[in-house]
């Protein structure tokens, strides 16, 4: 995992040796990988996801949006307090660091930011995990047994272990995989932190997101029982 600088102007980016042998500051654009057939396809939110891939990797290209009242003035813009703090750069790192300990979340390969001033725009490229599907989408289909709520607990119990701070740990950002491998995604405005309240405070915040999404749809294979499975997952992981 060696990291590669490139700055250009007011552009700076990083890139991951593994994912990248040369910097090209073309890889944050969708131009770019329209233009070589390399658009597996894209997902809709606050703005467009890009699934990409190049010969060896399937890869996620994001934007950074804002959200909120202010995300409807100012859209994309973030007021510049340094690389290190920018939502890319953290991103990157943050995940470089949980990956290389062990937690399963996709690995980094490349991040960019573009100052406007006092303000940047900012992108990011990460692992694409094959075969994974996030958990509304599996219990919209059915049930998740008990030894894969135990499997979501650890997965969230080794996050926490390692310091993971998930800024919005919804069932949204919980991936299995074609083995039963569970993945956390989307660490955006995550960080390190030492064990705290914050950590309960994870958890309540995934609870929500389950009872909202079992409101909301039908069918949703959840139920209140599934909840002890995914707390004995995380209690035995943490012991």
């Amino acid at each position: 995992m060696s990291l590669l600088v490139q700055r250009q102007g007011q552009s700076l980016c990083w890139f991951d040796t593994d994912f990248f042998a040369q910097p090209d500051a073309r890889v944050f654009t969708p131009a770019y990988w329209q233009q070589g057939d390399r658009v597996d396809g894209q997902s809709l939110g606050r703005g467009v996801t890009w699934f990409v891939h190049t010969e060896r990797h399937a890869l996620v290209l994001r934007h950074y949006w804002r959200g909120g009242l202010v995300g409807r003035w100012i859209r994309d813009r973030f007021l510049y307090l340094g690389a290190a703090r920018s939502r890319a750069m953290a991103e990157f790192s943050l995940l470089r660091q949980l990956a290389l300990a062990g937690v399963a979340v996709p690995r980094p390969a490349a991040a960019r930011l573009v100052r406007h001033g006092l303000t940047y725009r900012a992108d990011i490229l990460v692992e694409r995990i094959a075969g994974a599907r996030d958990l509304v989408a599996l219990l919209q289909e059915r049930p998740l047994g008990a030894k894969e709520w135990r499997q979501v607990g650890t997965a969230i119990a080794r996050l926490h272990e390692a310091g993971g701070y998930h800024s919005d740990l919804n069932s949204h950002n919980l991936l299995l995989d074609e083995g039963g491998k569970v993945w956390i995604i989307d660490l955006d405005k995550g960080g390190l932190r030492r064990p705290g309240a914050w950590q309960q405070a994870n958890l309540a915040r995934l609870l929500r997101s389950l009872r909202k999404e079992a409101a909301r749809l039908t069918p949703f294979h959840w139920q209140e029982t599934d909840w002890a499975d995914l707390l004995a997952g995380y209690t035995v992981a943490s012991a």
